[in-house]
């Protein structure tokens, strides 16, 4: 049993290590504390938060397409099923002068 897990988790397991990796550079060691070697790892980061901000951007962008696609759709069902509403509104009055007409007919029919 411990053979088939480990024949499993083996095949996957690239896959793991590439989804752990941090999303940001990380610092190096203190080891060598020079300035022009930190002023470059902050340039990356920046570049790296650049790059995370343009791709929020056109994601938010992209989804606020799709909401205002969404909200334009709602809105021409709701005018639809307003139409609906009024139609069965005017329809049930109809039936129930209908009906009250019918039973009005039957009552006088049956007092003759």
């Amino acid at each position: 049993m411990a053979a088939t897990w480990i024949t499993i988790a083996a095949s996957s397991l690239p896959e793991i290590i590439r989804l752990a990796r941090p999303l940001f550079t990380r610092t190096p060691p203190q080891i060598d504390n020079s300035q022009q070697l930190r002023l470059d790892i902050v340039g990356e980061q920046i570049a790296e938060l650049q790059n995370a901000a343009t791709q929020n951007a056109d994601s938010i962008n992209k989804l606020a397409t799709d909401m205002q696609k969404t909200i334009e759709v709602l809105q021409l069902g709701a005018e639809r099923m307003q139409r609906q509403l009024i139609r069965s509104h005017r329809l049930a009055l109809v039936s129930t002068t209908v009906a009250v007409l019918a039973f009005v007919v039957a009552l006088y029919a049956l007092g003759k």
